[in-house]
């Protein structure tokens, strides 16, 4: 009697098994369909605007997610693309046709459609071809374009405005207006416009130097990432420059950016050998440990 009730369970547990291996399968098919479907159902321009548009573009259509350079699928976005520009879908769409073609090794049609697309007042295509016009030599045309692009919010064209006021680059050299445009991509959360106003804090270059200031700028890019201001804070810290020293806070920093793969950081938190025959030879207050002047330090 038992045996035939356990046969009666586990028959039912069987076409249980089955009920939910092909509701599982079911399932699976409609998850794989459902994205081809969407896709298809999408307008060349909104596809384009899926498979090409740039983290650099804050005009991009935000019903999508950017899509890094290593992470185009080319021929999808391509084709996508060159529809939605044959269909003159707009200034959008012309950039990222550029951007795969670039991507796809065809940077002379590239620069035809960012040239178009600049004259559109497109920011992000004023960005990349202002890359392109300085590479081939003119700087005073880069920076024009920089302009533009960053009056119409672009923040690569802030932090590059910056670095053209910092080195003299297409226009007159100005520390002030360099630290005011590194300042600005740094509200908009770039951390490489932050690096740069605390290098420039830090040295004095082009502006009074203020080590509170560059404390505090290194600290927001190191929040944002960036190595080398882990490494600059952290120097700042162990001598207390701009801030009370605190060793533990930049052993801490130097720990992240070894992690990070510096180097320095790395060799800093490693303690090197003991050469005890000339330790000894050394008097007490010669043993000081090194510390970097600002002119060493990352720039």
């Amino acid at each position: 009697m038992k045996n035939e009730t356990g046969n009666r369970i586990s028959r039912r547990v069987s076409a249980l098994n089955a009920i939910l291996l092909a509701a599982v399968s079911l399932a699976s098919v409609a998850a794989i369909a459902l994205p081809s479907a969407r896709a298809a159902s999408l307008l060349p321009a909104d596809q384009c605007d899926a498979e090409a548009g740039s983290e650099h573009d804050l005009q991009r259509n935000l019903s999508f997610r950017p899509v890094a350079n290593e992470d185009l699928r080319i021929g999808i976005a391509l084709s996508a693309c060159r529809e939605a520009y044959n269909q003159k879908s707009g200034a959008r769409q012309t950039f990222q046709l550029a951007r795969v073609l670039h991507a796809a090794g065809q940077p002379a049609k590239s620069m035809v459609l960012l040239e178009e697309a600049s004259e559109s007042g497109y920011a992000a295509a004023m960005v990349s071809y202002a890359v392109a016009v300085g590479e081939r030599g003119d700087h005073a045309g880069d920076f024009a374009l920089y302009q533009r692009a960053a009056a119409a919010g672009n923040i690569l064209a802030a932090y590059n405005l910056g670095v053209a006021y910092r080195d003299g680059v297409g226009t007159t050299a100005n520390g002030r207006l360099a630290a005011q445009w590194f300042e600005r991509a740094s509200l908009a959360r770039d951390n490489l416009g932050a690096f740069n106003l605390a290098v420039m804090l830090d040295e004095g270059t082009g502006i009074d130097e203020d080590n509170g200031k560059a404390a505090y700028f290194y600290r927001l890019a190191a929040e944002r990432g960036n190595v080398d201001a882990m490494v600059n804070l952290g120097l700042m810290l162990e001598t207390g420059e701009g801030m009370p020293a605190d060793p533990a806070a930049a052993a801490a920093l130097f720990s992240m950016a070894a992690r990070k793969g510096d180097s320095f950081a790395l060799a800093r938190i490693t303690p090197p050998p003991v050469d005890t025959v000339t330790t000894a030879a050394v008097e007490a207050s010669e043993q000081a440990s090194l510390v970097l002047s600002k002119t060493n330090r990352v720039k």
